[in-house]
């Protein structure tokens, strides 16, 4: 009974998670979409952050070659399941790490220029950059549960959470949405935070902190003519090719 019964739960649990990866392209002729879009993979070594440090946050670290192949191959996802004449325009942090995913998706797409917006940058780690979860319990005891509990929190000399969703979603209704003609999409490439900061507008009362968002993962939004946004889906990673996926290492990221 008992391996029937975790049987039958893991098979629920494996019919969900399709369900939540399940593709939907579908909105209406006058919605516009908006295409996010994870950075790939990292090699924090080359940005000098140390091994067991958590994070990088808002300084440029660059791709590992697997995170490259990862960023390829999210862009040729979003012009397999948007035609490319569908796109209007790409946007994208300012960091390396997501400006080389926004060139990949701009020339897949046909899009001359990605627009860079500082709004889109990772939420800045001030005191706690470059540490390990030791360091930053030292330096701020039960800072890290009450980062991930409050959003409004502000680590040492950093950002909360919810400064990092309020310019991110300023930028998107001023600057992103506007240039989106009904039926129409934009893409974002950007980072962590910032991606679950713009799809948590979309899904009241998740915790922005549980939102998963893979690196090089796909999700979209349909804003209707009122600026609602809808999610259509999330966290899609694309497959990388077999070749790409047995000579590449795993490279790392923010988590």
């Amino acid at each position: 009974v008992h391996a029937r019964a975790m049987t039958s739960s893991v098979l629920a649990a494996s019919l969900v998670a399709c369900s939540a990866r399940a593709l939907s392209t579908t909105a209406s002729a006058s919605a516009r979409t908006v295409i996010l879009v994870r950075h790939g993979a990292v090699s924090r070594e080359q940005a000098g952050v140390p091994p067991g440090a958590l994070y990088g946050g808002d300084i440029d670290v660059p791709l590992s070659d697997r995170g490259k192949a990862e960023a390829r191959a999210a862009a040729l996802y979003v012009t397999e399941q948007w035609a490319p004449e569908k796109i209007s325009t790409v946007w994208a942090s300012p960091l390396v790490r997501a400006t080389f995913g926004a060139r990949c998706v701009a020339d897949a797409a046909g899009v001359a220029r990605v627009e860079a917006r500082e709004a889109f940058r990772e939420i800045s780690r001030g005191g706690w950059l470059r540490k390990t979860p030791e360091e930053i319990d030292a330096m701020t005891p039960g800072g890290m549960a009450t980062f991930l509990a409050d959003t409004s929190y502000r680590p040492p000399d950093a950002e909360s959470i919810d400064d990092v969703q309020s310019r991110a979603l300023a930028c998107l209704f001023d600057d992103v949405l506007p240039t989106i003609e009904p039926g129409r999409a934009a893409v974002i490439v950007s980072h962590l935070y910032v991606t679950r900061a713009l799809l948590s507008s979309a899904l009241p009362g998740t915790p922005i902190p549980d939102i998963d968002v893979p690196t090089a993962s796909v999700s979209a939004l349909a804003y209707d003519t009122q600026g609602v946004a809808t999610v259509l889906f999330r966290g899609i990673k694309p497959e990388l090719s077999p070749e790409d996926d047995a000579r590449l290492t795993a490279g790392e990221a923010e988590s």
